[in-house]
């Protein structure tokens, strides 16, 4: 059985694995291009890192927005020898559960088409029109925090 981490990621060395791996996904499989993958936001980004077996293999971010009630998720990729072990879904929660987000009430994506259900299983809901960003088509989506 695999051994399945998240983590925020605070070291130089675990930030440009996220990067690494968004490249990975991002700029090298989905033809994203560079100058759109990577941007100001990743200087003040909270960066999440999903290790198996010690192992990075999946990263996520979150802007937060509106005096921090609000946390944006971004950049949300697992590399591709790794998917359907749950890993995804264990990022998004683990981020959904972060203390460093206590204060958000709110959580946003813009989901790539094709991942509509994987949000929507974590109770996320589609809004709005389908848009085309990087070349890729978008739903926007948000989640309420359930009250404790």
């Amino acid at each position: 059985m695999n051994s399945i981490a998240i983590k925020p990621a605070n070291t130089k060395s675990e930030l440009e694995e996220c990067f690494r791996l968004r490249e990975e996904v991002f700029i090298i499989e989905q033809s994203v291009p560079v100058d759109r993958e990577r941007d100001e936001h990743d200087a003040t980004a909270l960066h999440f890192l999903a290790l198996v077996d010690a192992k990075p293999v999946g990263t996520a971010r979150v802007v937060l927005k509106d005096n921090g009630t609000v946390a944006k998720i971004q950049r949300v990729a697992v590399c591709r020898s790794k998917r359907g072990m749950g890993i995804g879904k264990r990022l998004i929660a683990a981020i959904e559960e972060a203390p460093v987000l206590e204060g958000v009430d709110h959580f946003l994506l813009e989901a790539q088409t094709h991942a509509l259900q994987f949000y929507a299983r974590m109770g996320y809901h589609a809004y709005g029109e389908e848009f085309m960003d990087a070349g890729i088509p978008h739903f926007r989506m948000k989640k309420k925090k359930p009250s404790l």
